[in-house]
């Protein structure tokens, strides 16, 4: 039996944690009073409040269904709703709007189209749609070439065209990232994008068939607050093995044993933030990476949770530059437990980084649906944003710290861009690869 330390507790660490708990000692630190990270929901006026993004599940994987079947009973309370999105076009760009029913404000000219937006050509103006015709037939002449585009940008351009990389594509992820797509490499939302061809989204059009080709058509939900049913039931497995309120300083490596803050162990699992290694990992090892972890960028959210008008949406994307807010994400129409009598529809609008409360009731007074402000959050680090060397460098830093038995896992321990079923499953794996090299 082995001693390990568990450095953050959000759900990648809580997984690692409950993995591990019943054939080694584990001690698990988290410097909030609080454990979950971004997969937590609060009350809020009695309702529920995802302070960071939908807290569903998509693209579940068997490990990960297995993993979370060991801790909660799936029942009738873990449901699979469809994905209905919508994206919000401003300027008339759509020549026969089909969603005007859903506001309820002065702003008639809003218009919508629904997502996969490559689906839905036909909505357009003829004039745009002539445009996008135009470049899906340069799209399918590109496809004979086998090459890859390497980042974000490129990708869009070569796979939907240029037309609908300036309407939607660029503009939103811009809004979303705060950063150069030129610049972010296509493998920081490997497995998250959609791929059609030119053939299957000429295909769609001709149809009308609103969702083929759609990237997480459906998701699962806990109606009991997302994944806070699974969070709560960890912490209570975990007991005093977990320890709150308790932010690691000094991590060090004596005679093959870890030292964390004085207390010793065998293996370390680090989950926590990549950008506090250097400062409290007082090793060799770490020096040679410590200007490029210091120089990693990244990006913060603001939630504000509303009362909103009803829709049957699951969450609206806002591309154009009326709004700062980049998404509203309808958590009302995830559960009925989601609101209450007083607030019959509730939802979050996304802002990326900080936004004050003023400025927030200012935007909110021309968005569509009548958001009626409830609270917020700011959530510093939400998005780990990627350059080109950041994969190969935090895999350097993995195979460098793993002989030791030192091991990272988690979104900022990683850098990448995990939702809440890439998480657990990394971790899960994380802890297969300790058992097999370390024959633990």
């Amino acid at each position: 039996m082995s001693r390990i330390a568990i450095i953050g507790a959000g759900i990648s660490g809580l997984t690692a944690a409950k993995s591990l708990m019943d054939s080694h000692e584990i001690t698990v630190y988290e410097k909030s009073e609080t454990a979950g990270g971004l997969a937590q929901s609060v009350k809020a006026d009695g309702c529920v409040f995802h302070i960071c993004g939908a807290n569903s599940m998509k693209n579940i994987s068997e490990n990960t269904q297995k993993f979370i079947e060991g801790i909660i009973d799936f029942g009738d309370e873990i449901i699979e709703l469809k994905r209905n999105s919508a994206i919000l076009f401003e300027n008339g760009e759509v020549s026969k709007p089909e969603f005007h029913g859903m506001f309820k404000k002065k702003m008639t000219e809003i218009e919508g189209v629904p997502s996969p937006i490559e689906n839905h050509i036909y909505m357009f103006k003829p004039e745009i749609q002539r445009r996008i015709i135009a470049d899906i037939f340069r799209v399918k002449n590109r496809e004979k070439n086998k090459r890859t585009p390497k980042f974000l940008a490129t990708y869009f351009k070569a796979k939907f065209g240029q037309t609908l990389y300036n309407m939607y594509f660029g503009p939103y992820n811009e809004k979303v990232w705060h950063s150069d797509l030129r610049k972010i490499p296509l493998r920081w939302l490997e497995g998250r994008l959609s791929a059609p061809t030119a053939d299957q989204m000429i295909f769609a059009n001709f149809n009308h068939d609103k969702s083929k080709f759609l990237c997480e058509k459906t998701f699962l939900y806990d109606i009991n607050g997302g994944a806070q049913r699974l969070v709560n039931r960890l912490v209570e497995i975990l007991g005093d093995r977990l320890r709150l309120n308790h932010a690691v300083e000094c991590i060090e490596h004596s005679g093959g044993k870890w030292i964390v803050d004085g207390d010793k162990y065998d293996q370390i699992v680090y989950c926590a933030n990549l950008k506090l290694l250097p400062k409290i990992l007082h090793i060799n090892e770490i020096k040679p990476f410590g200007s490029y972890i210091d120089s990693l960028k990244y990006h913060g959210t603001t939630s504000v949770f509303c009362e909103l008008s009803k829709n049957p949406y699951t969450e609206i994307y806002l591309p154009g530059k009326e709004h700062r807010a980049h998404k509203i994400i309808c958590t009302g129409n995830f559960a009925d437990t989601n609101n209450n009598d007083t607030h019959k529809m509730t939802g979050t609008v996304e802002f990326t980084d900080y936004v004050s409360e003023d400025e927030i009731k200012e935007e909110l007074s021309r968005m569509p649906l009548n958001p009626i402000y409830i609270t917020h959050r700011y959530t510093e680090y939400t998005h780990a944003i990627q350059d080109i060397d950041t994969h190969e460098t935090v895999e350097k830093i993995k195979s460098t710290l793993r002989p030791m038995g030192f091991y990272m896992t988690g979104l900022f321990a990683e850098w990448v861009q995990y939702n809440v079923n890439q998480a657990i499953n990394a971790a899960i794996n994380t802890v297969e690869s300790m058992h097999n090299e370390l024959n633990i």
